[in-house]
């Protein structure tokens, strides 16, 4: 009982620290008329620009059809092009656009500056206890999803 109890807790506390600690993007999304799962697919191919499709579907764990229906959406925004390989005319890669590059940079900019004062009021102890507990949650997650446990 008391292990619910702490799940409980930890979801509410997950979701909460999710709605009020990302507006930036919440933003984003609506005023572009974006998904969440749209604008993950502009900041992976910012980071890594040229990634074709099922590199995407792969790294996002949705299925190819889902990743098509994503990218078409973002190329009706105007955000992202698909241009064919330099070296083999059958891969299409996936780049940002003008726009889109403009988009991710607002976005990190406006983010950046609101998680800063967050981190500056919280003051290091916190912040440094929050970095621990945030990588062995992002490990953890792995695992389960590496391990196939969890299938959306």
């Amino acid at each position: 009982m008391a292990e619910r109890h702490r799940s409980e807790r930890a979801i509410r506390a997950y979701v909460r620290a999710l709605n009020i600690a990302d507006p930036i993007r919440l933003h984003f999304w609506d005023s572009r008329d974006l998904t969440m799962p749209q604008l993950r697919v502009m900041f992976l191919v910012h980071e890594q620009a040229g990634l074709t499709a099922g590199t995407l579907a792969a790294i996002m764990r949705v299925r190819p059809a889902t990743m098509t229906g994503l990218m078409d959406r973002l190329i009706k925004h105007g955000l992202i092009k698909r241009q064919a390989d330099a070296t083999d005319r059958r891969v299409t890669r996936v780049f940002l656009t003008v726009e889109g590059h403009s988009v991710v940079k607002a976005i990190e900019t406006a983010s950046r500056a609101y998680l800063e004062t967050i981190f500056d009021r919280m003051g290091e102890e916190s912040v440094e206890r929050l970095i621990e507990a945030l990588r062995d949650f992002a490990r953890t997650a792995e695992s389960v999803q590496d391990a196939g446990e969890f299938q959306p």
